[in-house]
């Protein structure tokens, strides 16, 4: 699992960067004048995003954008949350289900 990051995004094209079901989440609380840091995670009705896959994009983001850091996925594991809340990035949800790794992991096999 690869995330696709766009290092600066001005607020009124958000809605334009991710897919049509995260569209009205993603601009609740953005600025149209803003400018964010976009994190595209996996977002397939049935994918789950891991902390692993967040800490390499976190790693790689060298410089957020100013007005903060989105990141967009179908569910993030709680290990996952907690890195995005630890970088003060707002996760972007489509389902809001309790995954951990190990669970996630287990699920995979």
């Amino acid at each position: 699992m690869k995330a696709t990051i766009h290092d600066r995004v001005p607020g009124a094209r958000l809605r334009d960067m991710v897919p049509p079901a995260y569209r009205d989440a993603v601009v609740k609380d953005t600025r149209p004048d803003g400018e964010y840091s976009l994190l595209l995670f996996d977002h397939a009705e049935r994918d789950v995003v891991p902390s692993p896959p967040v800490r390499k994009a976190l790693r790689r983001l060298e410089n957020p954008a100013q007005d903060g850091i989105l990141a967009v996925g179908t569910v993030f594991t709680q290990e996952a949350l907690a890195l995005l809340d630890e970088a003060g990035a707002r996760p972007v949800a489509f389902r809001t289900a309790l995954w951990t790794d190990e669970s996630a992991r287990a699920r995979q096999l």
